[in-house]
């Protein structure tokens, strides 16, 4: 009855591992289009995102958030960025080149007890040698228990990453990155 017993409770701790939380897929904003619309005839690309120093995804005691289609978060912020500027009609594979970096991703899941906040920040180097920098804190509702918190959490990265975006683009800078 013990050996039954331990084989049981092994079980039960075998299969209660942690969970990865993964945010549905990016779309893009209208918003973001109506600005970047603006830069009709210029064209631009996104070539890398490097990830921040530190980055911890662990939420709470469920596992970590990771970015959709097995994507790390700064690939998935970069490809958003790109999805942005193709849905603009500015994205050329031929045209300027820009370099980012992430230097900032963190994210709380309890803030307030029911609220949770993502805080990105995005370095963006042209070819031309200009370089914007901008940080963005998205807000949201995320819930009292760990697997409701967590998984808000994941699926408010793509808004928070809508909202970095938008701030970037919303830099006056942001056209000298263009040229």
């Amino acid at each position: 009855m013990k050996k039954l017993s331990a084989i049981a409770i092994g079980l039960t701790l075998a299969l209660s591992g942690c969970s990865t939380m993964t945010p549905a897929r990016y779309s893009v904003s209208v918003d973001n289009n109506l600005i970047l619309k603006k830069y009709a005839g210029q064209t631009t690309r996104i070539i890398s995102m490097d990830p921040p120093a530190n980055y911890d995804s662990n939420c709470r005691l469920m596992g970590p958030i990771q970015a959709s289609d097995g994507m790390t978060i700064p690939q998935f912020v970069q490809k958003a960025f790109n999805d942005e500027l193709k849905f603009a009609s500015i994205y050329s594979e031929n045209g300027n080149s820009i370099a980012g970096a992430l230097t900032k991703i963190q994210f709380s899941s309890a803030s307030g007890l029911t609220s949770g906040w993502w805080d990105l920040g995005l370095t963006l180097k042209a070819s031309n040698g200009k370089t914007i920098s901008v940080e963005n804190r998205y807000d949201f509702k995320s819930g009292f228990d760990a697997i409701t918190a967590c998984n808000q959490t994941a699926q408010a990265l793509a808004p928070a990453v809508q909202d970095l975006i938008k701030k970037a683009i919303s830099d006056p800078a942001f056209a000298e990155l263009l040229q």
